[in-house]
């Protein structure tokens, strides 16, 4: 039988595709990222289609998309009893088949320590839940330090997120999480095949790198952000109100353009080290002798504002928002190429197993990446509303009644809706969301299902005090 491949899947967190350079950053260094693409696929549009934290998770991590499982806010998490209605995460399938399974670093589960099938976790949740008592809260009470809320960091308030963590260096909360991925390769003494999800907690907010990270960028060479549109202000109000709560304490009702620059600033240079954290692990296959048989992947949930639109974080359907960066790098055969593939995140399911050898479950919702062809539109549904994207176009309707319709050939930056004039893209988009939607809230409502009512009698189902079987596997 040939050797089964290693798997190294990394996520950082709120990570924009085009603060790389392998996608066009010129004002930022990220060799190591840009290294990894020439070795392997970079997909230039790849699309998380719920591009908010925990829904963008739990469709990667259970392969059916944020209508079919239910997750479709950052409150939410996958049923408990889905094993019984027959959803399996990669991870239990691979750890199943023989692989060695580790998550190490955010992975935003509900509860926070459960394993969703991986065998061993290593735990540094979210910088915005201070008070997690994981496995990074250890280690900084064993060196006398503590997790901080944000507002704690120098420069917060003033400019809007972007401070500075001033705890050594290897308690930065990313390079902690590179250190301990590279203090478990280096343990593991057998030959079986290892899959390991490592969560990176940065460069999502609040933007804190070091002071001294801050040198390798001038903040005059970044990108200005995207103008607000007459679309796009619709959601400033709970923009606003979301950022004023307690986890964030931001106050966003005016942002000026020296603290974007600030932002972006702050971001680049997390972005820089998150590139050195990469090095710091594949290095580390290298010197194990284990990178010649590993696959790796390199995305993220979503992506980050930073400005564009007047606003920040992400959870609505701009570009900024819902592009991430995706790259496969086979070490088996390593082969530079670049693919228009229209991705999705929910594609990483079945190609995850698909690279380990093992069948696709019938509930994966995505494709494999090598399968993709043609003008395939992605969908995606929140709380917040819903996207069709095209190869060129996207519908976006929202739950306050906003809709609208961009041409992203002719105007990558969506400046300009097109609603009106364009009824037949807007149909043929409403109509690929409508048949989408329907089947994935078919899977959603499939546990319910009576089959026995089809069966011919006798059956239990005739007689009094039939017990209804529940949860019905799907």
């Amino acid at each position: 039988m040939t050797k089964r491949p290693n798997i190294l899947f990394l996520l950082p967190d709120q990570l924009r595709h085009d603060y790389l350079g392998c996608y066009g950053a010129d004002f930022l260094s990220t060799p190591v990222i840009d290294a990894l693409a020439a070795q392997g696929t970079r997909y230039e549009m790849a699309i998380s289609p719920v591009p908010v934290c925990v829904p963008a998770r739990a469709s990667m991590v259970s392969g059916q998309s944020s209508v079919a499982n239910g997750v479709i806010d950052n409150l939410s998490w996958l049923r408990p009893d889905r094993r019984e209605l027959g959803i399996e995460t990669w991870p239990e399938l691979l750890s199943r088949s023989g692989y060695r399974t580790a998550a190490i670093g955010k992975m935003h589960f509900y509860p926070w320590d459960i394993s969703e099938g991986f065998e061993h976790r290593i735990i540094a949740e979210d910088k915005r839940h201070v008070a997690v008592e994981d496995d990074y809260h250890s280690a900084l009470l064993a060196r006398g330090y503590r997790k901080q809320h944000a507002r704690e960091m120098r420069g917060y308030h003033d400019n809007k997120g972007a401070c500075i963590c001033d705890l050594p260096d290897d308690l930065q909360v990313d390079r902690w999480v590179a250190n301990r991925t590279v203090d478990y390769l280096d343990a593991l003494s057998d030959d079986r095949p290892f899959a390991i999800m490592v969560g990176f907690p940065g460069p999502h907010c609040p933007y804190d790198p070091p002071e001294a990270a801050l040198a390798g960028i001038d903040p005059q060479m970044l990108p200005a952000p995207l103008p607000a549109t007459a679309e796009s202000a619709y959601h400033r109000e709970g923009f606003i109100a979301g950022y004023r709560r307690p986890w964030a304490d931001l106050d966003y009702s005016s942002l000026s353009r020296d603290q974007v620059t600030a932002i972006r600033h702050h971001y680049a240079a997390s972005v820089q080290r998150l590139d050195q954290d990469v090095g710091t692990i594949l290095e580390a296959l290298r010197r194990t002798g284990r990178l010649d048989n590993t696959i790796v992947v390199f995305s993220s949930d979503h992506g980050d504002y930073l400005g564009d639109f007047g606003l920040m974080g992400k959870a609505y359907f701009h570009e900024p928002s819902v592009r991430v960066p995706l790259i496969v790098a086979d070490f088996r055969a390593p082969e530079t190429r670049t693919s228009t593939a229209h991705a999705s995140l929910l594609d990483l399911y079945p190609s995850i197993l698909d690279w380990a050898g093992l069948d696709v479950p019938h509930h994966a919702d995505g494709m494999r990446l090598g399968d993709i062809t043609g003008d395939r539109v992605i969908t995606g549904m929140s709380n917040l509303g819903m996207m069709a994207r095209s190869n060129t176009h996207k519908l976006v309707r929202y739950a306050t009644g906003v809709e609208a319709l961009f041409d992203l050939v002719a105007d990558p930056d969506e400046q300009t809706d097109i609603l009106a004039r364009e009824p037949e893209i807007r149909a043929k988009l409403d109509l690929e969301l409508t048949k989408t939607l329907t089947r994935q809230l078919g899977s959603s409502f499939a546990d319910r299902l009576v089959s026995e009512i089809r069966l011919e009698a006798p059956h239990p189902y005739y007689q009094r005090a039939w017990h209804r079987p529940y949860p019905r596997k799907i």
